[in-house]
């Protein structure tokens, strides 16, 4: 999946999914810090926020500099004029050859209003016209209902649950609900 090439920017109804830049940092801090709580819950990731300023910058350059190469796809999800952060998603070339995993969360404040769908339908379509692409996967944890439907409103199969295969921020086993959705060949 080296070198596949993937919009920089994606307007839909709502929103605008783009590549980060260096500058979102502050709107990006705004969007984690204020939803740490609900975020810890599901996003491993999560669990070594709040990170400086400082820090924030560097990972966007780095995620930036990926995309760029062609070798990893984090977006931002912002609302349509663009001042506020209301999510990350992504498109990302870790589930084997031929296949993108899909990854979203949502700022606490925003949830429950579609726009994990919104984003991952987006995505769905891009993904599924990127050359060399057979399948994509969205990964969830089956406990959280509403990051469980959004592949279940997009056409995705779930095809397999793995039991305790990730851990909690309390650090006890969780498992992950694997959904999947094929490229239909004409």
């Amino acid at each position: 999946m080296s070198n596949q090439k993937m919009p920089p920017r994606i307007v839909t109804e709502r929103l605008v999914i783009r590549c980060w830049h260096e500058d979102d940092a502050p709107l990006l801090r705004a969007a984690i810090d204020g939803s740490l709580e609900h975020l810890r819950r599901w996003m491993p990731w999560a669990l070594n926020e709040p990170s400086s300023m400082d820090e924030t910058r560097e990972r966007l350059r780095g995620n930036k500099a990926k995309f760029e190469e062609g070798q990893d796809f984090t977006y931002g999800i912002f609302s349509r004029d663009e001042v506020e952060v209301v999510g990350g998603s992504g498109l990302h070339p870790r589930i084997g050859k031929g296949g993108l995993e899909i990854g979203y969360w949502i700022r606490a404040d925003r949830t429950g209003r579609g726009l994990a769908t919104e984003t991952a339908k987006a995505l769905t379509e891009i993904g599924m016209r990127a050359s060399g692409v057979s399948r994509l996967q969205i990964m969830c944890d089956p406990e959280n209902a509403a990051s469980r439907r959004v592949p279940e409103k997009l056409g995705y199969s779930l095809i397999e649950t793995r039991v305790g295969d990730t851990h909690t921020p309390d650090g006890g086993l969780r498992d992950t609900a694997v959904f999947e959705l094929l490229r239909e060949w004409a």
